[in-house]
């Protein structure tokens, strides 16, 4: 144990003898490179000014940390890495205690003019100034550590399924510390070297174009806005199937029509204000608020339909023969005492008789019949009284032959005397009669014509539940599965 011990107590004594060697070499070093090379941090390390000093720059992407579409700017974090070659930097290792790379502060050594071009920051460089690695061949690795927000304008035909695609002919970006987003998702990322001269100055100007290709991933924006919608959308159909008596018609489609409002206004605050696209999200809100407002003026002729009558309005012919009629047998309704099929339909057009209208027609001459009947009831009735009356006038008279005259002449116009009565009771009674029919009739007809117009609006409120629920189905399908990346929710 003891003989352990000391074995180890050498060990670290050796270990920090040469720790203090190390630190001895590394001393003569950065004299060495600072100040007897006359390194100078301003002056670009190439032995000729005429030469091109290479600079080889890539960028280690880390995370795509936000993309405001609004405002059209990406942030992301990563490294930058720079190499370029110094050859007032380099050194005999064995003359330094067999060192091979040196770091040095950035401040004093030559580093590249880099900056963003596109920033949207303040700051425009954007990183952070690191120790470089300085290799004994005077190679020199620069990897400064930033956040980078550049302007990156995109198209937004296709929000918020976002998906750019590139074509993948140059080098590729380094991506192995990459870091998923739980928005979106990297598909590429590629780079390019350009140069560009501008018109002031005839120096050619290199610049480095990094190109990120990200798709979203629209789990969250179907979940929470286009599912939502789509529900809001197909409800505007169950409107048309609400009775218009119930009174909530008008409302419920007024209210599917401010929640679709509601919506627009919510996605229009995360949109960048472009007019060079629309989108498809912005597309579909405005397709489904057209048809919802339809859905509104619909609503409004069906109720305007439904509480007609003939008291103040007059059915047109049109009306009754293509709407009660024609439609009504197109969309398969069916009215309770008609015949909506299609040859009795032709019958009627060319004025021929019908069972059903016969069950209906007749109705009329029957109440007229019925009229007549009595007053011809009556009539015999009168007339057989007053036959009655004289026989039994005539028979007293011969029973009673030897009666005086004066008794005959009374009881002649008592008799006379109470049949112009009785027919007076029955005139009476018939000219009531008469009103009340009359009156019977004008409402079964009144009834009849306001039972048209409900039927009416019955038809236009099928015709408008069968057309809005095609168009709602064709415009939902069009617009959302014709984005790209739609079913690519994760």
């Amino acid at each position: 144990m003891l003989y352990s011990n000391r074995i180890i107590s050498i060990l670290i004594l050796f270990y920090l003898f040469k720790l203090t060697i190390g630190g001895e070499h590394q001393r003569r070093l950065l004299k060495y490179l600072l100040e007897e090379s006359h390194h100078n941090p301003l002056e670009r390390p190439v032995r000729n000014d005429s030469h091109t000093l290479t600079v080889t720059m890539n960028l280690a992407l880390q995370q795509i940390i936000d993309f405001d579409e609004k405002n059209e700017i990406l942030v992301c974090s990563g490294w930058l890495v720079l190499e370029w070659h110094d050859y007032s930097l380099q050194w005999k290792p064995e003359d330094f205690g067999n060192i091979q790379t040196m770091r040095l502060p950035s401040t004093r050594v030559w580093t590249p003019d880099i900056i963003l071009y596109n920033s949207a920051d303040d700051n425009f460089e954007g990183t952070i100034k690191t120790n470089l690695v300085v290799q004994s061949n005077g190679s020199i690795l620069f990897v400064p550590p930033g956040i980078f927000k550049s302007i990156c304008p995109f198209n937004i035909a296709s929000f918020p399924f976002v998906n750019v695609n590139l074509t993948t002919e140059h080098s590729l970006g380094q991506s192995d510390a990459y870091v998923k987003n739980g928005e979106w998702d990297l598909q590429n990322f590629v780079i390019a070297r350009e140069a560009v001269v501008y018109e002031c100055c005839p120096t050619v100007y290199p610049f480095v174009l990094f190109t990120i290709q990200i798709r979203r991933r629209t789990l969250y924006y179907v979940v929470n806005v286009v599912v939502p919608c789509v529900l809001i959308s197909f409800m505007t159909v169950l409107g048309f199937l609400l009775p218009p008596d119930s009174g909530e018609k008008l409302t419920l489609q007024i209210t599917i029509l401010l929640s679709i409002v509601m919506f627009s206004l919510l996605i229009s605050g995360i949109i960048p204000a472009s007019s060079t696209a629309l989108p498809t999200i912005v597309t579909y809100f405005t397709t489904v608020m057209c048809m919802c407002s339809l859905s509104v003026v619909a609503t409004v002729i069906v109720l305007a339909l439904h509480h007609k009558n003939a008291k103040n309005h007059t059915m047109p012919m049109w009306i009754h023969v293509y709407i009660n009629q024609y439609l009504a047998w197109f969309l398969h309704m069916k009215r309770p005492g008609h015949d909506l099929s299609w040859r009795a339909i032709r019958h009627r057009r060319f004025g021929q008789t019908n069972t059903s209208n016969n069950q209906k027609a007749p109705l009329t001459p029957l109440l007229e019949n019925s009229s007549k009947s009595l007053l011809a009831n009556v009539t015999n009735i009168d007339d057989q009284s007053y036959i009655r009356t004289n026989n039994q006038l005539y028979l007293p008279m011969i029973n009673h032959i030897q009666t005086p005259s004066s008794n005959h002449d009374s009881n002649n116009v008592l008799l006379t005397c109470d049949m112009n009565f009785f027919r007076s009771d029955i005139r009476l009674i018939m000219s009531e009669l008469k009103f009340v029919g009359d009156y019977i009739r004008k409402e079964e007809e009144e009834d009849d014509v306001s039972q048209d117009w409900k039927f009416s609006a019955m038809v236009i409120d099928r015709l408008c539940l069968v057309v809005f629920t095609i168009m709602t189905t064709i415009f939902s399908y069009l617009t959302l599965f014709s984005a790209p990346n739609f079913f690519k929710l994760h």
